[in-house]
């Protein structure tokens, strides 16, 4: 009798693994299949726009056809809305424009102006030009993150959200 009911733990236990792992397994497929769906789109495009036999690659993002997406200039006195602004815009015009991302950074820093100019001139001579070009998009935003939005002015702002009062509604 404790035989089978061993051998009945046993089995339940077996689907309670089944489960989890089936569990951890569609938790894993919504996040990958977004992005395979993507590939496998990208692969078809490329695939029905080929006119002869051999796989052409897909057309490079020309830094002329970049600009023709009209980014949006950066100054660096923008403030902070300013700054999630441009990020914002920025990706938007990689997106649109085609643009891989070793040149992300090259592209995206050939809009800067003025303090912004300044700034990510001094970058490339205390890194050397090649390589503050071959940081990535993710690594500038932090590196104009710090620079351009500083922790000082995070915890301003934090305060003074801390600090906001309620109005009672009549004056609404």
């Amino acid at each position: 009798m404790s035989r089978l009911f061993a051998l009945a733990q046993a089995r339940r236990e077996a689907r309670r693994r089944e489960r989890r792992i089936a569990s951890l397994v569609a938790t894993q497929m919504v996040v990958v299949m977004p992005t395979l769906i993507n590939l496998l789109n990208q692969n078809n495009d490329i695939n029905n726009n080929n006119t002869g036999d051999l796989a052409q690659p897909p057309p490079r993002c020309t830094f002329k056809h970049f600009n023709s997406c009209k980014p949006v200039k950066f100054t660096g006195a923008e403030g902070a809305a300013g700054l999630l602004q441009w990020f914002e815009g920025m990706e938007n015009t990689f997106i649109n424009s085609g643009c891989p991302k070793e040149l992300q950074v090259q592209y995206a820093t050939s809009v800067f102006q003025k303090e912004a100019l300044t700034w990510w001139n001094t970058e490339k001579r205390n890194r050397g030009t090649e390589v503050a070009l071959a940081m990535t998009w993710e690594e500038l935003k932090t590196l104009m993150t710090r620079k351009f939005y500083p922790r000082s002015s995070i915890r301003k702002l934090e305060d003074e959200f801390w600090e906001l009062k309620q109005d009672s509604g009549e004056n609404l």
